[in-house]
């Protein structure tokens, strides 16, 4: 089994952070300190950010005013499926977690949010990431040769 790392992977592919919690926010701050972290307040600025950079993976809350966090999934996943979705509640309501599932949800995880889930969800989704870029890069070769064929 490869060894899991719990150091920021690259510079070039931050996370975005969505809750309407401040507290929040401190609490990822803290645990994340070696990870870019880019930070939204609620999923009307989380769109607004993913219309303008470039992010893998995005981290949710579900219970937020306006549009919630499986809405902003849903529309995560309309416009950019690539996106991983990692949904966190602090609600205990089962119906979340098969929503979430059900609309695309790459992990799902309870607050409070501890250092070593919120770690492994993120390594492990970032393991998933590189593993369909390298079949992709391989299907692509596969076609390539086929091609001069």
């Amino acid at each position: 089994m490869p060894e899991q790392t719990t150091r920021a992977p690259n510079e070039n592919f931050p996370i975005l952070f969505v809750d309407d919690d401040p507290t929040s926010h401190k609490i990822v701050q803290a645990q994340l300190v070696d990870w870019n972290i880019v930070y939204a307040f609620s999923a009307e600025e989380a769109l607004d950010i993913l219309s303008r950079e470039n992010i893998l993976i995005v981290i949710t809350d579900i219970a937020m005013p306006g549009m919630n966090g499986i809405e902003l999934l849903r529309r995560i996943k309309r416009t950019n499926g690539a996106i991983q979705v990692i949904i966190i509640t602090a609600t205990l309501d089962m119906d979340n977690l098969i929503h979430a599932l059900e609309a695309g949800a790459n992990d799902f995880l309870l607050k409070p949010l501890r250092r070593e889930n919120l770690l492994q969800a993120i390594v492990n989704t970032l393991q998933k990431t590189r593993r369909w870029k390298k079949v992709m890069s391989e299907l692509f070769e596969k076609r390539r040769q086929e091609q001069k064929s």
